[in-house]
C-alpha cells in the first residue's frame, strides 16, 4: 500500500508541474514577503486537480487515513502548490475528520512557512475539525505563545469561519487577548480578521473590546477589526 500511496502522490505532483507557469512563479516570488517555494500553478488549476482526485478516490473507496498519507507526501517537501493541493484534497473529505487527526495536522502547523498555507489549512481542515470536535478549541490557546509566527496566526484564523457564523466567541476573544501585544504583522492581521468576523453578530462587544484595549492593539489590527462595524461604532473606536 505504501508504494501505491507514493505513486499517487508522485502523479499529483506531476499534474501540478504540467500546468506550472514560470511567469506566474516569478510573480509569486515577488508578491510574498517571506521566502516561498512556488511552482507558478494558477489557483483554478489546483482546484480542478483536487476535484478530479477527490472524485477518483471516492470511486475507489479510498479511506481518509490513506488520503492523509498521500497528502503528507505533498506537504512535507514544502512546495506551495503541493501543500495547497494536499489541503484541498483532505478538505473534500472533511466529514470524516475526527479528534484523533488533530495531532497529525498540529504537526503540519509546525511546518507552515507563509500565510497562504496557513489560511488554507485553517479554513479547509482545522475549521471543520473544530466544528466536529468543539473541545479541541482549547488547544489553540497555547499556540498564541509559540515562537512560530504562523502557529500564532493560525490560533486566530482557525476560528474565523466559526466566529463569522456566531460560534466560539468567548474563546475567540481570549485568543485575541492573548495576541493583543503581538507585533508580527501577520499575527496582527489575523487578530483583526477574527475580530471583524465576531463583529458581524456582536458589533457592540467588538467595539467595546477595541476601545478597552486600544493601547495594546496595533493600528493594523484595529483597522481590520473595524471594517464591518456600523459607522457610529467605528467612529467611536477611531476617536479612542
Amino acid at each position: 500500500m505504501a508504494s501505491k500511496i507514493e505513486h499517487t502522490a508522485t502523479r499529483l505532483k506531476r499534474l501540478l508541474r504540467d500546468v506550472a507557469d514560470p511567469v506566474k512563479r516569478e510573480g509569486q516570488l515577488a508578491y510574498f514577503k517571506e521566502p516561498i517555494r512556488p511552482l507558478g500553478v494558477p489557483g483554478p488549476d489546483i482546484h480542478r486537480i483536487a476535484s478530479a482526485a477527490a472524485k477518483e478516490y471516492r470511486s475507489a473507496k479510498l479511506g481518509l487515513d490513506d488520503l492523509i498519507q498521500i497528502a503528507d507526501r505533498l506537504w512535507k517537501p514544502g512546495i506551495l502548490e503541493d501543500r495547497i493541493l494536499a489541503v484541498l484534497i483532505v478538505g473534500k473529505f472533511k466529514g470524516g475528520l475526527e479528534r484523533r487527526h488533530w495531532s497529525h495536522f498540529d504537526a503540519w502547523v509546525e511546518m507552515l512557512t507563509n500565510w497562504a498555507e496557513t489560511d488554507a489549512l485553517c479554513a479547509k481542515i482545522l475549521d471543520p475539525l473544530l466544528r466536529h470536535e468543539p473541545a479541541l478549541v482549547k488547544r489553540l490557546k497555547p499556540w498564541t505563545r509559540s515562537k512560530l509566527r504562523w502557529r500564532r496566526r493560525a490560533a486566530a484564523v482557525a476560528l474565523v469561519h466559526i466566529a463569522r457564523h456566531g460560534g466560539e466567541h468567548e474563546a475567540a476573544f481570549e485568543i485575541c487577548d492573548r495576541l493583543a501585544d503581538d507585533r508580527d504583522d501577520m499575527v496582527e492581521k489575523g487578530v483583526g480578521w477574527l475580530l471583524k468576523e465576531i463583529s458581524r453578530s456582536r458589533p457592540q462587544e467588538v467595539a467595546a473590546y477595541l476601545i478597552d484595549n486600544i493601547d495594546r492593539l496595533s493600528r493594523t489590527t484595529v483597522r481590520y477589526a473595524c471594517e464591518k462595524l456600523p459607522p457610529t461604532l467605528r467612529a467611536k473606536v477611531m476617536k479612542a
